[in-house]
C-alpha cells in the first residue's frame, strides 16, 4: 500500500512539473512579446534600434503587419534573431532600400504562404512607414545560383519551403516580391513589371548583384 501511495505521489509531481513546463513556454513567449514592443517603443522614441534584453545579440528596428499578423523587424538574420521575428540582412546597412527580410517558415513567416500578388502590407520603421504591393510570388532553388539584388523601393520576404515540412536544411526558398506604394498611386505593379528576372529564366547564376549565400534554416 505504501508503495502504491509512494508512485501516486510521484505521478502527481511529475504531472505537476510538466504543466509548470507547458506553461512557462507560451508565458516565455508571451514576455518576449512584451519586450520587443517596449524595445520598438524605445527605438521609435530616440530613432535608433534597440535591444529587447541587455544579453540579445539584435535589435529591434521595425513592425511589419502582414494581413493582421504582426512580426517584429530585427536588424540583423542571426540564428538567435530569427526566433523572435523577421530579420533584414545587415551586410546591406541601416536603414535598408531595398529591404531584404528572411524569417523561418513554421513561425513568423507563416503567413507569407498566404500572400499573391496585388496584396499589401505595411513595414513600420523608426522614421516613416511604407506599404507594398505584392509583384510576384515564386520558388528559388539556392542550387540554381545567386539571388538578384532588387532595386530601391522594392522588398523581398525570404523564407524556407515547402511550408510545414519537417526536414532542416532545404535548398529552396520562397520569395514574396514586393514594391512600395508611392503617395496617390493605386498598382505598382505596372509600374515594376520585369524588375526581376522572369522565373523561366534558364541561368539563374548569371543574375548581378546578388548578395550573400542564405541561412540554410531560413
Amino acid at each position: 500500500m505504501k508503495a502504491l501511495k509512494l508512485f501516486a505521489f510521484l505521478l502527481v509531481v511529475a504531472g505537476a512539473a510538466l504543466s509548470a513546463k507547458g506553461a512557462w513556454i507560451p508565458a516565455k513567449a508571451w514576455l518576449a512579446g512584451h519586450m520587443l514592443d517596449a524595445a520598438f517603443s524605445e527605438a521609435r522614441t530616440v530613432k535608433a534600434p534597440q535591444k529587447p534584453w541587455r544579453w540579445a545579440d539584435f535589435r529591434v528596428a521595425g513592425e511589419l503587419r502582414i494581413k493582421g499578423h504582426k512580426t517584429h523587424v530585427l536588424d540583423r538574420a542571426t540564428g538567435q534573431a530569427l526566433a523572435f521575428g523577421a530579420g533584414l540582412h545587415e551586410e546591406h546597412g541601416f536603414p535598408a532600400d531595398p529591404v531584404i527580410l528572411s524569417g523561418h517558415r513554421d513561425t513568423h513567416f507563416k503567413i507569407l504562404e498566404t500572400l499573391k500578388e496585388g496584396d499589401t502590407f505595411q513595414l513600420e520603421g523608426l522614421h516613416s512607414t511604407r506599404r507594398y504591393e505584392v509583384i510576384e510570388t515564386r520558388i528559388f532553388d539556392l542550387r540554381e545560383g545567386s539571388l538578384q539584388m532588387p532595386p530601391k523601393g522594392h522588398a523581398l520576404l525570404i523564407t524556407c519551403w515547402p511550408f510545414g515540412a519537417l526536414a532542416p536544411n532545404t535548398p529552396k526558398r520562397f520569395l514574396v516580391l514586393a514594391a512600395e506604394v508611392q503617395p496617390g498611386e493605386t498598382d505598382a505593379t505596372a509600374r515594376t513589371a520585369g524588375w526581376y528576372p522572369p522565373a523561366s529564366d534558364p541561368a539563374p547564376s548569371r543574375m548581378s548583384q546578388a548578395f550573400p549565400a542564405l541561412h540554410p534554416d531560413w
